[in-house]
Parts: structure tokens; C-alpha cells; sequence
């Protein structure tokens, strides 16, 4: 044992006691220098301690030297912590920022995602506003600025439209959008045998190629209302190439489309009878103008109103457009939602029908019109109408400053001057030359005498029963007997359009994206089943029509649109009273929407999606 520990010992000295005595190496003489640093370095203490001495504290100081320190440095992060809030308070803002979903709630059900076919149904037209692009798009309710269109210009004839398309855009599968997709699809539009709903607008239209992004829209008479027709979604011909019109609508291509909008299809759900339930709608990364912040829409279909109105109740969706004004505040009065009102070119018209007796005296339509308070109109509107003035929904008239008593007053001088008088022994006015007695004043009605009655027909529509009886309690005041005649909407619409045996007639009419009159106010629609339903016939109104659809400008446009809105109101042919409104009611989590909407169409409110956000960030400002 002692000899192993011997070795052990020997060999423990050889390792780290190698250097042999007496011999000095330069590794072990003494600088007098480093022993001074030496000293130095354990003899002052450093000025801040480290985190090995830091360690030790609770060692170093008392429990009262301990607590002061905790409170100074509570303090201090205290302090660091409000000067990072204040800079990120004044120098940085939340802002939108990618990401998220919406779900909307959609009465109905889609059934043809295809532009040439969309207008006949809100539901299809809503999805293929965002899957498709057009040459033009709509803004600001009826405007129209370019889309896939780089670059317009008109000939000085009005008859030929210069297009010069983007570069950059692409269909959802890739594909280069060129001129070839525009030609197709307005060949396609105007053809009869694909019976699109645009085949009358695009009817005396052609195209015709000068290059891949170049073109030229033909027209046989100028036509200003031709930009609004090409707001159509391009087709993409390697599609749709093959496929006969015969087929068209049974076509695969109208559930699963490709366009060049900024959402493409993600995925969809239907019932076991092929009811679709549900569309998922998701951003398209290649599209060619504003990226929208959300990642995706999905639309739930449901059968009813009420429905709909129960799944935004509870949560189940985020949206619902077009609430009626008398649900809106049964709706909102839960804090998770929100609306905005939507406005359409609708106006609520009192028509009157120039055919009747009565109504052809000119005193007599512009007593009633002058008798009008539009306010309590907009009162039985639940308030979120607006007073319109004129036969264009959107324009901005100033009205008369003076009062309803004034107005009433005005109002019963032209029905005396009319030959419709007061007379003692009854409060409705008679006709003057079937009165018994002379002066007026002394009058009296006799069983034989002619009786001012009117009659206003009215649709069975809740908030347009409502107008019909504001306007015959106001026209009461001026002495007449007023009937106020509810019905079928249908039955009603084909007795003005064919019969015409209506009096007063009280009807929403809505009017095109581009607002043209000639529907409701061209002569040769007084017939047969025009929607002309004054039954006007004026040469002066026509020729206006003509004019404007010759206006290349958008100053030419405005002097036509006035100089027609003017012919119209010349003859009192109706009362133009409000521009009905409806509401967007929708979760606050979706920020970014305008209080209004001014639309064109019903799927225009997605015009203005790019704005839309669930998500936001913080940013430097």
C-alpha cells in the first residue's frame, strides 16, 4: 500500500511541480508590476457591481436597506415603462392590418356565379362582383372609373371608344387577361342564343382587335350609357371557349368560377337536395388593384328575412344588408352591432295619371305637389329616407324655404282657380260649376254635386301604406275626400302597366346604375306595358332623352341630365318624395365601413371592401 501511494505521489509531483530547483525560467520571475495590478484589482472595488456581487445583497444590506432598494427599483421600471407609453402613444397609431373573416347572411341562394347571367339575382350578383373584373367598375353609387382599363379615349364622333388595357392582370388560374377575353365576352353578352341580361344593352355594340391589350368598342349612334354596360366581368375564353350557350347555364364554370377580381373561390357547402348553404370567398394575392385586408368572406344562405335576422342575433354571422328602416333599431339595439345606411338610385313616387279627369288639370297636380311635407314622408320612412325633388335620385336640389302652412294655403288658391271650391254644408271641396248658390262663399253642395276624391293605390308594403297615408292626410287638409286603395304589389303593377286605370299611384321605382330615364319617362313606354306610368307624352321629354345618351363629357352629361329633369317637372307628372334608404348591419369587429353607402346596384357595397378590416397593428406614424 505505502509503495503505491509512493508512485501515486511521485507522479502527482511530476505533473504540476515539473520545474527543477535552481533553475530560474522567465515564467517564474517576479514583475513587481503585475503583483501591483494585483493588489489593486482586489483592493478597490469596481464602480458597478456585477452580477456574482449582486448575488450577495440580501447578505450585504438590512431589511430596511433592502425594502428602499425594491421601492427605488419599482420606481425606476415604473418610470421606464410610462416613458415607453408615452413616445408609443404620440409616435404610433393602430392600423389595419391583414388578415381575418366576415361572414354576411344572404336571403336566397346563388345559382349561376356568371356575370352574363348575375342580374337577375342579388346572391349571384354579390359573388360575382368580387370574383370578377370589368373593364369599368362603378364609384360613388353610379359613377364609373376605369378597372382593367389602363387608358379610354373617345372619337369626335361619340361612336368609337379607344381601350387600352392593364398588363398586369391576371385570372385566378394565372392566366393573362388580354383583349382576346374582352372581345369573347362581348360577343357572348350580345348573343341571343346565350340569353345574357345584357343582350339589349350590348345589342349595337362590337369590338374589334388592334392588339393583345388593345381595342376599340364600336357603337352605331353614340350611347354615354355604355361605360355603365361595360362594368360586366371578363370571361376568361380559355374557359368558356368551348362550351356551347346550350350549355352555358349548366356549365361547371358558373360554381367554381375564374375571374379576375380581387377574391377567387375557396370552397362552398350544399344540402343534401343541392341547396347551396354556404360560398367562402378568399383574397386573390395576384390581383391587380387594391388588396383588401381581409383573407376571406363567406356567405350563409338562408330562406327568409327573419332568418337571417336571427342568425345576426346570435352571432352566428357578422353581417346582413338591406334591413328594412322598422328592423334596423330591433337589430342595433344589441351593442355588438353596428349599420350603415345604404342608399340606392330608388326613389318613392306619387304618380300621377295624366289620363284622368281630374289629374289633367295642371292646378290641380301642382296644388297636390305643393301640398307634399316631405318631412312627415320621411318620418313614416322611420327617418333614414332623404327628400328628393327631382326625377334623378342622387341629385342635390334645395327646396323651397317656405312653410307647410304657407305651402297649404298656396296650395287650396290654385284648386279655387281650378274651379274646386268650399262650400258651407261640407268639408270636401266641390267642383264650382255644380255648387248651388253665388258668391263661393255662400255655396252649399247639393246631391248632385261633383265631390273632390281622390284615390291613391298603394302596393301592400308596410312603409308604402305608411306614405300614402301621410299624403292623404295632407291633402285632407285642402278639402278633398281621400281613398286610400291597398293591394296585391303584382296584381297592382299589372294594373298600371296594362289597365292604367289608376289614379294616384304610389310606387319605389329603381332606377339603372347609370340612372337613364328612358324606362319610366319616354313617350312610347305610356303603352302596352311601359313603365312609363303617368302616362306622359311629351316631345320636349323625349328629345331630352335622346340628348343625354349623346353627351360624351361629364359636363355634357350634367347640362342633359338637367335640362331633361326640368322638361319632366314642367308638366307635374308625379311627386318625387323620398330616396328610401335600408341599412348595413353589421359587427363593430368589421372596421373600416362607410356610415353610407351609395350604390349603383345591391352588390356595389362590396365596391368599397379594400377599406374593410378585423385585423389592425401598431405603426409609426
Amino acid at each position: 500500500m505505502r509503495a503505491i501511494l509512493s508512485k501515486i505521489r511521485v507522479l502527482f509531483h511530476r505533473i504540476f511541480f515539473w520545474h527543477e530547483g535552481g533553475k530560474q525560467s522567465s515564467e517564474f520571475i517576479p514583475n513587481a508590476g503585475h503583483d501591483h495590478a494585483l493588489v489593486l484589482h482586489v483592493a478597490e472595488p469596481s464602480k458597478i457591481p456585477r452580477w456574482r456581487q449582486l448575488r450577495y445583497v440580501s447578505h450585504v444590506l438590512n431589511i430596511k436597506e433592502r425594502r428602499a432598494l425594491i421601492a427605488a427599483a419599482l420606481v425606476f421600471a415604473l418610470g421606464i415603462a410610462g416613458t415607453a407609453w408615452a413616445i408609443s402613444t404620440e409616435r404610433m397609431i393602430r392600423v389595419p392590418s391583414n388578415g381575418g373573416r366576415m361572414i354576411e347572411a344572404v336571403v336566397g341562394a346563388p345559382k349561376t356565379i356568371n356575370p352574363l347571367y348575375a342580374a337577375k339575382s342579388d346572391p349571384d350578383q354579390d359573388l360575382t362582383s368580387l370574383v370578377y373584373a370589368g373593364l369599368f367598375r362603378r364609384t360613388g353609387g353610379t359613377g364609373v372609373v376605369p378597372d382593367i382599363v389602363e387608358r379610354f379615349e373617345w372619337s369626335e364622333n361619340g361612336k368609337r371608344l379607344r381601350l387600352e388595357l392593364r398588363k398586369d392582370v391576371r385570372f385566378h388560374d394565372g392566366t393573362p387577361l388580354t383583349s382576346d377575353d374582352v372581345l369573347f365576352t362581348i360577343h357572348v353578352a350580345k348573343n341571343p342564343a346565350w340569353r345574357s341580361t345584357y343582350a339589349n344593352a350590348l345589342r349595337d355594340v362590337n369590338g374589334e382587335r388592334i392588339d393583345d391589350y388593345t381595342l376599340d368598342i364600336v357603337l352605331k349612334e353614340p350611347d354615354i350609357f355604355i361605360l355603365d354596360a361595360l362594368t360586366i366581368g371578363i370571361l376568361p375564353a380559355h374557359i368558356w371557349l368551348d362550351i356551347s350557350p346550350g350549355n352555358a347555364l349548366l356549365a361547371d364554370a358558373n360554381i367554381r368560377p375564374i375571374g379576375a377580381g380581387p377574391f377567387k373561390i375557396h370552397s362552398f357547402r350544399k344540402d343534401t337536395r343541392g341547396v347551396m348553404l354556404a360560398y367562402t370567398l378568399e383574397r386573390y394575392e395576384g390581383y391587380h388593384g387594391i388588396q383588401p385586408f381581409l383573407s376571406q368572406i363567406e356567405f350563409r344562405y338562408f330562406p327568409s328575412k327573419e332568418q337571417a335576422e336571427d342568425a345576426l342575433r346570435g352571432g352566428r354571422v357578422d353581417a346582413l344588408a338591406f334591413v328594412e328602416s322598422g328592423s334596423i333599431g330591433r337589430l342595433t339595439g344589441n351593442e355588438r352591432l353596428t349599420y350603415a345606411t345604404i342608399e340606392l338610385p330608388q326613389e318613392t313616387i306619387a304618380f300621377f295619371n295624366l289620363n284622368d279627369e281630374l289629374l289633367k288639370n295642371s292646378k290641380v297636380r301642382q296644388a297636390l305637389a305643393l301640398a307634399v311635407d316631405r318631412e312627415l314622408v320621411v318620418d313614416a320612412q322611420a327617418g333614414i329616407s332623404t327628400p328628393v325633388y327631382g326625377p334623378y335620385p342622387f341629385d342635390d336640389v334645395t327646396p323651397t324655404a317656405s312653410s307647410s302652412e304657407e305651402r297649404l294655403d298656396a296650395a287650396r288658391a290654385l284648386l279655387a282657380e281650378a274651379g274646386w271650391v268650399q262650400v258651407m254644408n261640407s268639408e270636401v271641396r266641390i267642383r264650382k260649376d255644380t255648387a248651388q248658390g253665388s258668391p263661393s262663399s255662400t255655396m252649399s253642395a247639393t246631391a248632385s254635386s261633383t265631390e273632390l276624391v281622390l284615390t291613391i293605390s298603394v302596393p301592400q308594403v308596410a312603409d308604402l301604406i305608411s306614405v300614402a297615408q301621410v299624403l292623404a292626410r295632407r291633402w285632407s287638409l285642402l278639402g278633398a275626400k281621400v281613398n286610400v286603395d291597398v293591394a296585391d304589389p303584382d296584381q297592382l303593377a299589372q294594373r298600371a302597366t296594362r289597365a292604367r286605370d289608376t289614379q294616384i299611384l304610389v310606387w319605389n321605382v329603381r332606377l339603372n346604375p347609370s340612372q337613364d330615364l328612358y324606362p319610366v319617362w319616354w313617350s312610347g313606354n305610356a303603352k302596352g306595358n311601359g313603365l312609363n306610368l303617368s302616362n306622359l307624352s311629351d316631345r320636349n321629354v323625349d328629345d331630352a332623352i335622346e340628348a343625354l345618351r349623346s353627351a360624351t363629357t361629364t359636363e355634357a352629361l350634367k347640362a342633359a341630365r338637367k335640362t331633361l329633369s326640368n322638361a319632366i317637372l314642367s308638366r307635374d307628372p308625379a311627386v318625387f318624395l323620398t330616396r328610401p334608404a335600408y341599412g348595413y348591419v353589421y359587427s363593430s369587429d368589421i372596421r373600416g365601413v362607410s356610415d353610407r353607402l351609395e350604390l349603383g346596384t345591391p352588390s356595389d357595397r362590396f365596391l368599397d371592401i379594400p377599406n374593410w378590416y378585423v385585423k389592425t397593428r401598431w405603426a409609426w406614424k
